[in-house]
């Protein structure tokens, strides 16, 4: 089965030169990722009647030169009464060493993914109730800089749904690619879901902003959860994919006699 990294491998495989044509050691790319120091965080915040789940941040190294961050996370409402509201916020702040494995290499080119995946749904107030609920997720922003320089930055799209609407989401941004040099750089990422519900009359109403391969949400809210049931969850969250390989050769270009 084709998991979550293999997945967004792919979508880098699009750099301009494979690994494998670069080196006589498969298993050795020509350049290597080090993880340094990081800074991770997910920041709940809720009021009235609401609940957060998750709230997960993983940075995987799954190849010397690849790292792979994971942010996970729902927020969901309900009112009756009185309004509501749920939200969560990730940032991350990781330093990373980009070096060569070997003499004699091009310089490193770097590539930048960022994907989206979950789903938004918001309860139809119905005849006696106000259509003032909201479910929202963005901004999915990741970004590379060197001594304070941007040189790599994704912003996936930001979507919401209102009173009635449901969406299942897979936004993409990228790769994007810049030939740099080795050294020290930082990749900071950050992630928002939040939903919100007003007053409920005579029905009760939800919202919920799903982005959690596995919610951890109390089973009071499995009927908020129910439209979606049936979709596969495994690549829920905001995924941020960075990879390093040498830049491709200069083939000169021979003039016409």
């Amino acid at each position: 089965m084709i998991n979550r990294r293999s997945l967004m491998l792919a979508g880098l495989a699009t750099l301009a030169v494979p690994i494998r044509a670069l080196t006589a050691d498969p298993a050795v790319p020509p350049y290597q990722i080090v993880l340094r120091s990081r800074h991770a965080e997910a920041t709940p915040q809720r009021s009235k009647d609401a609940q957060t789940g998750g709230g997960t941040i993983v940075v995987e190294q799954p190849d010397l030169n690849t790292i792979i961050v994971t942010m996970t996370g729902s927020a969901v409402v309900g009112s009756e009464f009185c309004g509501s509201a749920a939200s969560l916020d990730f940032n991350l702040e990781q330093d990373l060493d980009i070096i060569p494995t070997r003499k004699g290499l091009r310089a490193p080119r770097i590539g930048l993914l960022g994907r989206v995946v979950g789903t938004l749904a918001v309860s139809d107030s119905g005849k006696h109730g106000k259509g003032c609920g909201s479910a929202e997720q963005g901004p999915a922003f990741a970004c590379l800089t060197s001594g304070g320089t941007s040189l790599l930055t994704v912003n996936v799209k930001s979507t919401s749904a209102g009173s009635g609407q449901e969406s299942s989401l897979n936004f993409r941004e990228g790769p994007i690619e810049a030939v740099t040099a080795e050294g020290a750089y930082r990749l900071a990422g950050s992630f928002h879901v939040g939903v919100t519900q007003g007053k409920g009359i005579w029905n009760r109403h939800s919202a919920v902003a799903d982005f959690d391969p596995a919610p951890q949400l109390d089973a009071f809210w499995t009927d908020a959860l129910r439209s979606f049931r049936a979709v596969k969850r495994r690549d829920f969250g905001f995924t941020i994919a960075l990879r390093v390989v040498e830049d491709a050769a200069v083939v000169p270009v021979e003039k016409a006699p």
